[in-house]
């Protein structure tokens, strides 16, 4: 159970980011996730991530390529389920911020944007995220894995 919270958590912080007006993005997501154990009762257990990364477009040159993440993440994890939402922020070399959030499951998961600043700002839209794969874990609180983020946005002026 454990090894599934981790991944969960892992994977929850797959978001995607974007560059113009009315594209769609194609993201590879990598990132590595602390988590900790916030309190349990019966079979369910409650865990905090933070998780560190880096998206690349699968389009050469398209939207959100070579940007950095962080997200911090609540997971709710029980014998018969596992979910999870969160917040993220994704800067692009030049500093510009996007902010948004996800939810979902193992599985795959939603993303939202929330809000961007400069070249980002007004930034709306969303998508989804799929688990791509585990890498092996550094520790038993720090694991790392990769994810397919797709989706599109607007940015409105």
């Amino acid at each position: 159970m454990r090894k599934a919270l981790l991944t969960a958590t892992l994977l929850a912080t797959g978001p995607l980011l974007a560059t113009a007006q009315g594209q769609s993005y194609d993201l590879k997501l990598c990132n590595t996730v602390e988590t900790t154990v916030i309190d349990s009762a019966g079979d369910t257990t409650i865990l905090a991530g933070h998780s560190r990364g880096i998206s690349d477009s699968n389009t050469p040159g398209g939207p959100f390529d070579r940007q950095t993440y962080e997200c911090r993440s609540v997971l709710n994890a029980s014998k018969t389920a596992v979910e999870f939402t969160g917040r993220c922020t994704f800067v692009d070399i030049d500093g510009h911020k996007v902010l948004g959030t996800f939810s979902g499951t193992p599985a795959g998961w939603t993303w939202k944007f929330l809000s961007g600043t400069g070249k980002y700002e007004g930034i709306e839209g969303g998508g989804t995220t799929k688990p791509l794969k585990q890498y092996p874990r550094l520790s038993a609180a720090v694991s790392a894995a990769c994810s397919h983020a797709t989706g599109t946005y607007t940015i409105k002026k």
